[in-house]
């Protein structure tokens, strides 16, 4: 009888865990871990950055050197203005003790009640006076200094300039002082005459100038132009003008009162200067954010003499050295730079 053979088994069926082998379901993982959705590569500054960052830096470096001096020279000014008004401060003390500011006469007297008020008179310059010399088409100028009424000075000397030949812009830079002044209301008289050779000198216009108005104690420079209150010559011919410095010192005290509140003044301004300097100092070094002010550029602009420092209304950085045109950054447009 023959043998029947059995049928072959089938051979079983492999995990499913074997389909894929577990270094491969590793690796798969780690290559999603490498790279994660969304990631954006870091590049490195290039090298027009780098170079415009040290160009920058350099160019705060040399502004804050030049911040330094002229903070160095503020101060300097303001130790002398302290000394300065100390002194002014000890001359008023003395002043206000030794002598009275008012009186019926209205000037400052001393002990013995004899006025020290004095009038100081320049004459500087004349221009496009009359053409008195029909020849020449020039004029011999001079002029006669006087107060009106006369008795408003104990001094009753004969005061003039220098006459100058065929000059119709002359130039005299002569001073004048009437001292003792009795009283304030008057006028300083100022008479333009053309010397003549023969004969009576020509009047070619008068200047009047009223005390009270230069009772500031200081020094006023003023041009004032010919008037002919007394007609004496004819209209065409009236033109011209003369620079004249005066400073009436009528009270001792008030002109010491009004100088010591001038260098006070100024004492002030320096105080505010060198806080705007030191601010922007600060700023330069990074030891402070605080933003600056337009005007604060604008007066750091003219300290410079033009020359604009580092300005910092924004507190932006230059991107681009080609913002400025090729201009170093301390001479360029003073707002729109950093």
């Amino acid at each position: 009888m023959a043998k029947t053979e059995s049928p072959a088994k089938a051979p079983a069926p492999a995990p499913a865990a074997a389909a894929a082998s577990p270094s491969a379901g590793k690796k798969g993982t780690e290559t999603q871990k490498a790279a994660p959705t969304g990631a954006v590569k870091k590049e490195a500054p290039s090298k027009s950055a780098l170079a415009n960052a040290a160009h920058t830096d350099a160019l705060k470096m040399q502004q804050i050197a030049k911040l330094k001096i002229l903070l160095e020279q503020k101060l300097s000014n303001h130790s002398t203005l302290t000394r300065d008004l100390q002194e002014k401060k000890a001359l008023l003390a003395n002043v206000r003790k030794t002598h009275s500011h008012c009186n019926k006469r209205e000037v400052n007297i001393d002990h013995e009640g004899k006025s020290i008020a004095s009038l100081e008179v320049e004459i500087m310059m004349a221009k496009d006076l009359p053409k008195m010399d029909w020849y020449s088409g020039k004029c011999d100028p001079y002029v006669i200094l006087s107060l009106s009424p006369p008795a408003a000075c104990l001094d009753t000397s004969d005061k003039r300039t220098k006459v100058k030949p065929r000059e119709r812009s002359p130039v005299w830079n002569q001073s004048f002082i009437f001292k003792p002044i009795e009283f304030k209301k008057a006028d300083l008289v100022l008479n333009v005459m053309d010397a003549e050779n023969f004969g009576n000198d020509d009047f070619m216009g008068k200047i009047i100038i009223p005390l009270p108005t230069i009772e500031n104690q200081q020094w006023v420079e003023k041009w004032y132009p010919l008037t002919d209150p007394d007609k004496k010559t004819e209209a065409k011919l009236l033109s011209g003008s003369v620079l004249v410095r005066t400073k009436f010192v009528f009270s001792e005290k008030l002109r010491l009162e009004g100088e010591v509140k001038e260098v006070a003044s100024q004492m002030e301004k320096l105080s505010k200067d060198m806080k705007k300097i030191t601010t922007h100092i600060n700023r330069l070094e990074g030891n402070t954010t605080t933003r600056g002010s337009a005007s604060d550029d604008v007066w750091l602009f003219a300290e410079f003499d033009g020359e604009t420092p580092l300005l910092f209304t924004d507190l932006e950085p230059v991107t681009d050295i080609a913002q400025t045109g090729g201009v170093p950054i301390g001479k360029h447009d003073m707002c729109n730079v950093l």
